[in-house]
């Protein structure tokens, strides 16, 4: 069995790498009948455009499955029950992310379940790798053994504090075969190109071409360079709002634009706004106002006039309630583990990467790739320089064609990620 990792900057090619080296596998060792490719990400948005370029390798022919690595870890963990009781671990409620990952990673110390995963995937493609945490690197670790594993990574582009030093890139650095790309490919223009560089060798970010910085203290303001930027942009039909974080600035923001027009009469637009399926289910589930305990009439009863998506799948769940354990009540802890599972799903299985005007955050956008980005600076930012400089490079580097970056505060353009702090 073998590995072979990417790593490089964010726009370099490291998810083409992916699918040309698994073309070439497959040209040299075809899959049987029976057998797929396994592909792995951390983020729904990477899964989703992680699916689009499997799609595109022909000697594929669609067998493969893409899934996040929590979803795989879940079936994992649903697959081999009878083990978990065998063993004692406990057994982890769906969305406690964090606990299936560890249960699935510790059934893969046993040779049976890994050999069962081969024999259906002898090929695994993990992207964005930087973002495992231990728990889900051990996932990967442990297939490597019996499957052929291609691994793309970049350390830089990891959000995640807690995961410095990189734990997956460390492994990857010590079992070598590791490819360092360094052509562009997302863009070409070399404006974009400098920023990000400038970025994330911890220099300022030069204000140049379609790369442009801007200093907007109010959302009016910002929202006006962002009615334009959107009115005058004849270089794609993709747009991006992307931000640290979705709070007042942004809020306002986006609300002027979608229901303003600027001085120069563009606007207002219809912006679609992603937001996580956590938050999502968590104002369903508040809305509800789930008792501590419901018959199955009454479970039924609450998700009268909602969603149809939802309401699907929580009453095929009260039904194999019924069916398969004769129940007569269930609890609230269930309710709203089903339904925050609902929400999950309706994010793994929606597609939001074709045209239109999407603002969202950087973690959200994270692998996604966009004509024109604007990207919202808010006063308040979490985080020390470095982590805000990644956060800057993460959102800057989406973009294909032209960059915009609005600062609220005066003081942050002298600042990094904007400028180089004095010693």
């Amino acid at each position: 069995m073998t590995i072979q990792s990417f790593s490089g900057a964010a726009g370099c090619g490291k998810t083409h790498q992916l699918m040309a080296n698994l073309a070439a596998r497959l040209e040299r060792q075809p899959l049987q009948a029976f057998q797929k490719v396994l592909a792995l990400t951390f983020m729904h948005g990477s899964r989703r455009r992680l699916d689009d370029r499997l799609g595109d390798v022909d000697l594929l022919r669609r067998q493969y499955e893409c899934t996040t690595i929590d979803g795989f870890a879940w079936r994992i963990v649903s697959r081999w029950q009878a083990l978990i009781t065998q063993l004692g671990m406990g057994h982890p409620r769906v969305n406690d992310y964090e606990a299936v990952c560890q249960v699935a990673a510790d059934l893969l110390s046993h040779d049976i379940v890994v050999r069962w995963i081969a024999a259906t995937y002898p090929i695994v493609v993990v992207d964005e790798a930087q973002d495992l945490t231990p728990n889900r690197l051990r996932i990967v670790q442990s297939m490597a053994t019996d499957v052929d594993l291609l691994i793309a990574a970049d350390e830089f582009q990891c959000l995640i504090e807690e995961l410095r030093p990189n734990p997956a890139c460390e492994w990857l650095t010590a079992v070598g075969h590791d490819a360092l790309l360094q052509q562009p490919r997302r863009t070409s223009d070399q404006n974009l190109l400098a920023a990000a560089g400038a970025i994330r060798s911890a220099q300022a970010p030069a204000s140049n071409g379609l790369f442009k910085i801007f200093h907007t203290p109010t959302p009016a303001l910002a929202a006006s360079y962002v009615s334009n930027a959107i009115g005058w942009n004849r270089r794609g039909n993709r747009v991006a709002i992307i931000t640290p974080t979705m709070g007042q600035f942004a809020n306002g923001i986006l609300t002027w634009v979608a229901t303003r027009t600027t001085g120069r009469g563009n606007g207002p637009y219809n912006i679609i706004l992603e937001e996580s399926e956590t938050k999502l289910a968590d104002a369903f589930i508040d809305d509800l106002a789930l008792p501590d305990q419901a018959t199955l009439a009454e479970a039924f009863t609450l998700m009268a006039e909602k969603p149809a998506t939802i309401t699907q799948d929580f009453v095929r769940w009260l039904e194999k309630v019924r069916r398969t354990k004769g129940r007569t009540h269930v609890l609230r802890e269930e309710m709203e583990d089903t339904i925050r599972h609902s929400f999950s799903n309706q994010r793994r299985l929606s597609s939001r990467d074709g045209p239109g005007i999407r603002a969202l955050t950087v973690h959200g956008a994270k692998n996604r790739e966009f004509d024109l980005v604007i990207v919202l600076w808010p006063a308040a930012i979490r985080g020390n320089d470095e982590q805000q400089r990644r956060l800057l490079y993460n959102a800057v580097t989406r973009a294909k064609q032209q960059c915009l970056v609005l600062v609220q505060l005066p003081r942050a353009m002298t600042l990094p990620p904007f400028s180089v702090r004095e010693a």
